[in-house]
């Protein structure tokens, strides 16, 4: 919904449901219990909307709807705050500390799928840090 106009369609359309049910009861109602199914069929096609029906329901008229959904589609649009995601995460570069720490701080674990042990990485950290952080800063 617009900003702003939540509760005066939810109140809108509480009023037309309201309404609906109104008249479709008081239209039931008439029918009576002793009635052949030519006319109930006949009464539930007019209550659908299968037949044509001018009526007007209770000062809703359609010039009142679209002038109601026209006042709400000139509402100013506000465009949603942009989130932190792979598309728009933006840092200047990695630094060589912080990638020789990882590499110091790595938790002892099987292998993965490069089958490098995490006590190779972390022995050769003084070593490895300086073209990782090249790497990771050159692939941004």
């Amino acid at each position: 919904m617009r900003t702003g106009r939540l509760e005066e369609a939810s109140a809108l359309a509480r009023g037309i449901g309201k309404t609906i049910t109104k008249r479709t009861k008081t239209q039931l109602i008439t029918i009576g219990e002793n009635t052949d199914g030519k006319k109930l069929r006949s009464c539930v096609r007019h209550l659908t909307g299968k037949t044509s029906n001018s009526q007007q329901v209770e000062d809703i008229t359609a010039d009142s709807l679209n002038d109601h959904y026209a006042n709400m589609s000139t509402d100013a649009y506000c465009q949603p705050l942009l989130k932190n995601s792979a598309y728009n995460y933006n840092t200047d570069s990695i630094s060589e500390w912080s990638v020789f720490n990882v590499l110091d701080t790595l938790r002892p674990t099987s292998t993965g799928l490069d089958n490098l042990p995490a006590w190779f990485l972390r022995l050769g950290a003084p070593i490895f840090y300086k073209p990782l952080t090249y790497l990771f800063n050159f692939s941004e």
